[in-house]
């Protein structure tokens, strides 16, 4: 009996440890594929060779979420410091001006500011379109890391270190970012 616990102790190591070079060689290949096609679909062969890889994350639809409301917010907040300093300005124009057609309109320009300003602040991201029925754990990209040799053009060998953005099942690339 103990025997075969140990054995379906080993068996289940070695079908993991399979399966995770299997995983890594298919993000391998799919990393070369981005790597070595242009825009128009032409490839070359780069010489493509991993020094290092490991997955280091996921995105998730609640980070996506996350992420967008950030910057909503953000582009918000520009647009509400730009008026504001817009009616600071024909505040200050109100107060040097004599002529009352002429205070009137600043007084208008103003109200419509304010009104600006206050529908701003009371703005809610409307960039979320696609995500009202989707689960915030369903992951949308997996980032891989990985270091890696190319050669190229006029036969130079570099080293570089990307994060990868995959495709949930690992099979597309849609971007990659340089690590710091």
């Amino acid at each position: 009996m103990r025997n075969f616990i140990y054995t379906i102790v080993v068996a289940v190591v070695v079908i993991s440890c399979n399966s995770n070079t299997a995983r890594k060689a298919d993000f391998a290949k799919t990393i070369e594929n981005y790597l070595s096609t242009d825009k128009r679909g032409t490839k070359y062969d780069l010489h493509f060779k991993v020094i290092e890889m490991n997955e280091h994350g996921t995105l998730t639809v609640a980070d996506s979420i996350a992420y967008l409301t950030d910057e909503f917010r953000k582009d918000k907040q520009l647009i509400i410091n730009r008026i504001e300093l817009a009616k600071k300005m024909t505040s200050v124009l109100l107060e040097r001006e004599k002529k009352q057609n002429e205070i009137d309109k600043y007084n208008a320009d103003i109200a419509l500011m304010n009104y600006r300003i206050d529908s701003l602040k009371n703005l809610n991201p409307d960039n979320l379109n696609g995500y009202e029925h989707k689960n915030s754990d369903d992951i949308l990209a997996q980032i891989i890391r990985c270091k890696y040799s190319l050669l190229v053009p006029g036969k130079t060998t570099i080293e570089e270190t990307f994060d990868f953005f995959l495709s949930p099942d690992g099979t597309k690339c849609y971007e990659k970012t340089r690590v710091k």
